[in-house]
């Protein structure tokens, strides 16, 4: 009876533990999900220069000033993996992931540079209210951004030893940082729009509750 008793109970936990794994998996599929429809939405209607350059091609090479002081240029670390973040002053997403932003720097596994897009003194007060362990890069008037042909924020490029582009994707929590950094795909944009300017427009300063904060 106890021999029963005790194979049931192992049962039941196998079940239990198995409910558990396919629940967190579907939670992760659907939040993967969301990820690529919200980038759907930042670049919907498609234009060329606002979806982000594509995996595969070589990353623009720039040089910008820091909020420390001197500059700095994507191929001071050529041979090392970068995690290339566009953000903005005033953009609530872009600063809530900023801790997280602190620790992939800390780890070691990629150097995490972030690009702002402000006034000096803006940027200088947003890297010290995050407390920023990584450099952050000052562009004049989304002239990186428009290389890297990306408008919303905060968004992501992984960028790999070689200069290339491996992986895109909105960054504006630990889930949607891990899809870029595991090369997930964003979201399907077409490369060109029919009859659309194949000039980067303006972001406008409309927000929204979600990261789409300039699109």
């Amino acid at each position: 009876m106890i021999t029963i008793l005790l194979a049931s109970s192992v049962l039941l936990w196998l079940a239990v533990l198995c409910l558990g794994f396919l629940l967190i998996g579907s939670l992760r599929a659907l939040t993967l999900l969301r990820w690529q429809f919200e980038q759907l939405q930042a670049t919907t209607p498609v234009r060329k220069g606002r979806g982000g350059l594509k995996p595969g091609k070589q990353a623009p090479l720039f040089s910008l000033s820091t909020v420390g002081g001197g500059e700095i240029s994507l191929a001071d670390y050529a041979g090392r993996k970068v995690f290339l973040v566009f953000v903005q002053t005033g953009c609530q997403p872009c600063h809530d992931v900023a801790p997280e932003l602190n620790r992939l720097q800390a780890s070691g596994k990629c150097q995490v540079l972030v690009v702002n897009n402000g006034e000096r003194s803006a940027v200088e007060k947003w890297a010290d209210e995050v407390h920023a362990d990584f450099p952050v890069l000052i562009q004049d008037k989304w002239s990186v951004s428009k290389r890297y042909e990306v408008l919303a924020t905060p968004f992501a490029f992984l960028i790999n030893e070689q200069g290339k582009i491996t992986s895109t994707g909105f960054a504006s929590n630990k889930q949607y940082m891990s899809f870029v950094l595991e090369g997930r795909s964003a979201a399907a944009t077409s490369e060109s729009g029919e009859g659309e300017s194949t000039e980067p427009e303006e972001p406008s300063s409309r927000s929204s509750s979600k990261e789409l904060e300039h699109v």
